[in-house]
């Protein structure tokens, strides 16, 4: 996510076009997911965080020490291929008990980190935006301890019980959205509605900020409606933001557009949340860290399509100006109302409580069951 924000500046560097800068931005999901899809299948795989931070580090290493645009994407496409691997080492050893924990602290990481890399990458060189990343691998490389931790107990590669194949298609969809427009709002802010690139991690930092009240406030208004009611509410306050984002003609105060963008970052992280309480209830708790991976999969393909669609959809006039977000705004429409369908049938073909048993690893032999955890 850090490559989405630097459109501004890709673009007075190496020209290559509204397409090139979201082939850049796809190039990193796109082959995470192809690798890590690959990956599952895998006999074994390093378990220890030293050897994955060490093996994303060195996979991230090329990106900042690119020199052209056709470089920079090359090393984008090794490190998510390496990545991808990483995604399914991390899953394939974390307890089901964790496995909530993770996902919740997951985004407010990538909230907090991406602000900070995006100022580097502002206030000197692009290159500076890989420097926090590689600063914090090379921190767990150093101060980690190496042994392997040992697998937990679940399936290698189980298949996503259901409701996964809906929860995966609606996932996706949120994800196309999310990259459709994270490829092109530093775009839109900066020629459109007449601000700096400066201040992009201002935009940021704001989102951050406003997130961490998101998930409490979330949870509280989640507590008294139903879970289908929520997510669609939350859809439906998306799509307000999505239409203000395209009123963002400037120039404007700088607050009104910061707060504008930092608003739809946060709504579409709602989304989510929404997403998680539709979903997450209905799979069991042993294979919670198999449909976890496979959710984070389908977020990436849909991350990497998201940004090619932003790409074919939008282009910058000789005037400097982004065009065809009208265009952008029906496509995320239309995958606005897939995640709604696909939420909206997880939850109704979620199947009973005993079709989710788990067949007990010590009684396969036999019809018997146990319950989920």
């Amino acid at each position: 996510m850090v490559v989405f924000p630097l459109g501004p500046q890709e673009a007075r560097l190496w020209h290559p076009g509204v397409p090139g800068v979201a082939a850049l931005a796809a190039a990193f999901p796109l082959s995470a997911a192809l690798a890590g899809l690959l990956a599952r299948r895998a006999p074994r795989l390093p378990n220890s965080p030293r050897a994955l931070a060490g093996l994303v580090f060195l996979t991230t290493l090329p990106c900042a020490f690119s020199h052209d645009y056709p470089s920079l994407v090359a090393a984008r496409v090794l490190a998510g291929l390496f990545a991808g691997v990483a995604y399914v080492a991390i899953h394939r050893v974390l307890p089901a008990s964790a496995s909530p924990a993770v996902a919740r602290l997951a985004p407010r990481i990538v909230s907090f980190g991406m602000p900070v890399c995006i100022a580097a990458a502002t206030l000197a060189d692009w290159r500076f935006a890989f420097a926090p990343i590689l600063l914090g691998l090379l921190a767990v490389c150093v101060f980690s301890e190496g042994e392997e931790t040992p697998a937990s107990d679940f399936p290698l590669c189980p298949p996503p019980p259901e409701p996964a194949p809906w929860s995966l298609v609606a996932t996706l969809a949120l994800a196309f959205v999310t990259a459709a427009y994270l490829a092109v709002l530093s775009g839109y802010l900066v020629f459109n509605a007449g601000h700096g690139e400066v201040h992009i991690p201002v935009v940021l930092s704001t989102a951050a900020l406003l997130g961490l009240a998101a998930p409490p406030l979330v949870g509280r208004i989640r507590a008294r409606t139903s879970p289908a009611v929520f997510y669609a509410c939350s859809l439906g306050a998306s799509v307000l933001a999505l239409l203000a984002l395209l009123r963002l003609q400037g120039p404007l105060p700088a607050p009104a557009a910061i707060a504008a963008i930092a608003t739809f970052l946060v709504v579409n992280a709602t989304r989510h949340l929404a997403l998680a309480g539709l979903v997450s209830a209905q799979v069991p708790g042993p294979l919670v860290p198999a449909h976890q991976l496979h959710t984070q999969l389908a977020h990436h393909l849909g991350f990497g399509f998201g940004a090619l669609g932003a790409g074919r959809l939008v282009s910058l006039t000789p005037h400097n100006g982004l065009v065809g977000m009208p265009a952008l705004l029906g496509a995320s429409l239309a995958a606005t109302l897939i995640a709604l369908l696909a939420g909206l049938a997880a939850r109704r073909h979620a199947p009973p409580a005993q079709a989710r048993a788990i067949p007990n690893p010590d009684e396969r032999s036999s019809s018997r069951t146990r319950a989920p955890s």
